[in-house]
């Protein structure tokens, strides 16, 4: 049956992805984006772009306002928390005064902290790091929209790669241009990992099935050491991994280098079993060569 879905970042990097999957499942999916041409490229795809902004409520809220469910997958580097509760504030609206009446709401994994080295699951207890400090309480006032009849599912993706953005696009792009692939602090931190696509395809199977006020993590299992992943680069790139020394790291990067310091083993057992969530991408290490050359085909096409 088909839904109306509004996206937020539909043009962004796991939004984009999300929006696509869903208008490919026979959804009518309503992306909102502040650019006129990339409205366009939306409706390329079969997506209805909605051309706003979430600092101005009316030029969006009767689309979400008409909408069975809400994807948030936006991320605003220029004030994410800020954003973030806007949004939200605007989901409770939209279920008040509208129609939606299920919300799919993007955490993160870095809410969960530094694992000590055991695998972990959603059940445990949360510890967030400091640069995604905030998103705890988000994820509690996404969950409190059941208040409103909102059948919620709350998502926390691991690092997300594939295409040519986000943190691994960054580690290509330093390996062409560098012809290094530097990594945070000694590399014996474990990142996990998700493909896009993957990360897509779990909020498919959600807005078919999900159970409301659930919480679930999303991760290829991998658990893979950053040292690993920067070899992989390297192999696959002609580059050479080196360590960034630690203190190097914080005092660029300050809190997001220390989440990218932070140790983290985590399983997504739980999606797997209540979703019927099967990554397709199951090895970052072992598909690094084919995700180089589909950045560099990215990277051209952009140029």
């Amino acid at each position: 049956m088909s839904t109306r879905i509004f996206v937020t970042g539909a043009t962004g990097y796991l939004g984009g992805a999300i929006a696509a999957r869903l208008a490919r499942a026979g959804h009518e999916v309503f992306g909102l984006t502040r650019d006129a041409e990339r409205a366009s490229a939306l409706a390329a795809i079969g997506i209805k772009p909605v051309l706003g902004d979430l600092s101005e409520r009316d030029t969006f809220m009767g689309a979400l306002q008409n909408c069975d469910a809400a994807v948030h997958a936006l991320y605003d580097e220029d004030d994410v928390a800020g954003r973030d509760q806007t949004a939200l504030e605007a989901y409770r609206q939209a279920a008040q005064d509208g129609r939606v009446r299920r919300l799919l709401y993007t955490s993160g994994m870095w809410v969960h902290g530094d694992t000590g080295g055991k695998v972990i699951d959603e059940s445990a207890p949360i510890a967030p790091l400091g640069v995604v400090a905030w998103r705890a309480a988000h994820e509690e006032v996404a969950m409190d929209l059941s208040e409103h009849e909102v059948t919620v599912t709350v998502f926390r993706p691991a690092i997300v790669y594939g295409e040519s953005r986000g943190i691994l696009g960054g580690m290509f792009a330093e390996a062409r241009a560098r012809r290094t692939v530097s990594y945070p602090g000694d590399g014996t931190q474990h990142w996990g990992m998700v493909h896009r696509d993957d990360v897509a395809e779990a909020y498919a199977l959600a807005l078919e099935h999900g159970r409301g006020g659930e919480r679930y993590a999303l991760v290829d299992e991998t658990q893979l050491t950053v040292r690993e992943i920067a070899e992989a680069i390297a192999r696959a790139s002609g580059a050479a991994a080196r360590p960034w020394p630690r203190a190097e790291v914080i005092a660029k990067l300050g809190l997001f280098g220390e989440a990218l310091l932070t140790d983290q083993k985590i399983t997504a057992v739980k999606a797997r079993r209540q979703l019927g969530w099967v990554p397709r991408h199951t090895s970052f290490v072992h598909e690094a060569e084919a995700l180089y050359r589909e950045w560099q085909e990215q990277q051209a096409g952009v140029a």
